[in-house]
């Protein structure tokens, strides 16, 4: 009868103390998978984290190099193959070459691809160059009254207002000028390299991530696999403690 009581006295401590520590995980647990249920509607998966420590953790470099391209009271800005139009990511055009403004649109020039944007960064049009020109893009700049020119290979070749109509022109006849990168201002930098290594990593995997454990790598996994047996031994000792007490309570 005396061994029964301290076992029945040791199993209430270890449910005690496991129910204590596995709280806080269950709390987490309930809350995470609401608002992860419900990431949708809240927006979570478009939101992207800013966070350096956290884009540090996840191993989210900065961009190599960030080019960017006046275009009237507005920057273009390349960084790796994402565009910005000053602080606002805007679309996506690997190898950046040059940027310009017509007065009505804004044109962004990849070696492969011209992208036609309006001045809020909304994508009018996308132009692949190979249907135009044989060779890659060099450069892209504007002649007199604002006629879009762009270099392959050497060779000049002028659009109409529409662009529609590319028509290759003697190079000693005309010389357009030509779009040169120049450092924006530091903040804008600086906002360029936040959106550029947070568009990859959003709150949504981030919450995911930490309701599983994987943001802290095996080990993580590990303590929560070890948390999730503590429950299991809560269910089954709770369970026991029950199945005893209504047993004392029908021999008394």
């Amino acid at each position: 009868m005396a061994y029964k009581k301290r076992s029945s006295s040791a199993m209430r401590r270890l449910h005690r103390s496991f129910g204590a520590g596995a709280a806080v995980f269950v709390l987490f647990m309930v809350l995470s998978g609401l608002v992860i249920n419900h990431s949708n509607g809240l927006g979570l998966d478009r939101q992207t984290v800013s966070q350096s420590f956290l884009l540090d953790w996840y191993g989210l470099a900065k961009p190599h190099r960030i080019q960017s391209f006046a275009v009237g009271d507005d920057w273009l800005s390349f960084a790796g193959s994402q565009l910005y139009l000053n602080d606002k990511h805007v679309a996506t055009l690997p190898a950046g070459v040059g940027a310009v403004s017509n007065g009505h649109l804004l044109v962004a020039a990849g070696r492969d691809e011209l992208l036609l944007l309006d001045r809020d960064g909304g994508l009018v049009e996308k132009l692949p160059w190979n249907a135009i020109g044989p060779l890659p893009v060099e450069s892209i700049g504007l002649h007199k009254n604002s006629v879009v020119s762009v270099k392959a290979d050497g060779q000049i070749w002028l659009t109409d207002a529409d662009f529609i109509d590319w028509q290759r022109v003697d190079k000693a006849i005309t010389e357009p000028l030509w779009s040169i990168s120049k450092p924006a201002p530091a903040d804008l930098q600086q906002a360029i390299t936040r959106m550029y290594r947070g568009e990859g990593l959003s709150v949504e995997r981030v919450l995911l991530d930490l309701h599983s454990g994987r943001i802290f790598g095996k080990i993580g996994v590990l303590v929560y696999d070890l948390l999730a047996l503590a429950l299991g031994f809560l269910s089954i000792s709770g369970l026991v403690l029950w199945l005893r007490s209504r047993r004392n309570g029908k021999s008394r």
